[in-house]
């Protein structure tokens, strides 16, 4: 967790440094030329600006130990931070939705700039650097923070082609193209988001580790010597991780020593998996 929080929160701050420098170029050449693909543009790298603080925040917090209150840690604090960054998304989008169908009803124009390509080629050239070194960072530590940020990262891209091409329709007059874009970009955004926002929910809601990894585990456990049958294998999130609970039956006859040094068995075999924060096995007699 330490890990995947330090490499949270130094993504939090690079999106801050890069989304705070885009907001600004596009927002003052959106307002000058009076593009409104650009100014949605510009809104939507303010709600990148709010992503990218949740993601630090959310990565300060989860990186804290296990304590007295939180006997788990906080790992669910990234999950939270992620199920913000969903639905900010959706409300941008809404908003970035909007713009499109009035630029389409009223036909607005825009005076056409060089800058109205080169600001959104640079966003282009600085989002695709952040999100393969995000993608990279997500994969690495199996953050949902992370690779929410990533798909974050990757709609802005696609929605600055859309501006790029929308400016190059309206260099013809046929204006409405930039307010069609604008909707697609706006629709795909806000699919993305409610994916982030049910993924963060899942684990919120303690939602069990995946039914294919559950069965391996528990033909793993029957196999260990000692072990007469597996009686219930429950698991809690964390965060990222898993917290399983396992009861199994042993010899009724079996020293407290013997069934102890089983359970450990268990418990080192369950922990070698990649996604599994600890296990607690619960040793009963066969009856």
């Amino acid at each position: 967790m330490e890990n995947s929080s330090n490499a949270a929160k130094r993504i939090g701050v690079l999106g801050i440094s890069c989304n705070l420098f885009l907001l600004t170029i596009k927002f003052i050449v959106g307002i000058i030329f009076k593009s409104q693909g650009l100014i949605a543009d510009a809104l939507n790298s303010f709600g990148d600006v709010f992503s990218s603080i949740v993601t630090f925040v959310g990565g300060k917090i989860s990186e804290k130990p296990a304590d007295d209150d939180h006997e788990f840690g906080h790992g669910k604090a990234e999950f939270v931070a992620s199920f913000l960054i969903g639905i900010f998304m959706v409300m941008v989008s809404f908003e970035t939705l909007t713009s499109g169908i009035k630029a389409i009803i009223y036909n607005q124009a825009f005076t056409f700039s060089w800058l109205l390509i080169i600001v959104p080629l640079v966003t282009i050239i600085v989002k695709s650097i952040l999100y393969f070194y995000c993608m990279r960072q997500s994969k690495k530590y199996g953050s949902l923070l992370i690779l929410s940020n990533a798909k974050d990262h990757r709609n802005d891209i696609v929605l600055s082609i859309g501006v790029i091409i929308g400016v190059a329709f309206g260099v013809f007059g046929y204006y409405f193209v930039d307010g069609m874009i604008g909707i697609l970009i706006s629709v795909v955004i806000i699919i993305t988001g409610v994916k982030i926002i049910k993924e963060a929910y899942d684990v919120l809601i303690d939602k069990c580790i995946d039914i294919e990894i559950v069965n391996e585990m528990k033909k793993a456990i029957e196999k260990t010597d000692g072990v007469n049958h597996l009686d219930s294998i429950k698991s809690k999130p964390t965060g990222s991780l898993h917290m399983l609970i396992v009861k199994v039956s042993v010899d009724p006859n079996m020293t407290v020593k013997e069934s102890h040094k089983i359970a450990g068995i268990i418990r080192d075999n369950l922990r070698k998996y990649p996604n599994v924060y600890d296990a607690v096995v619960h040793i009963n007699p066969d009856e």
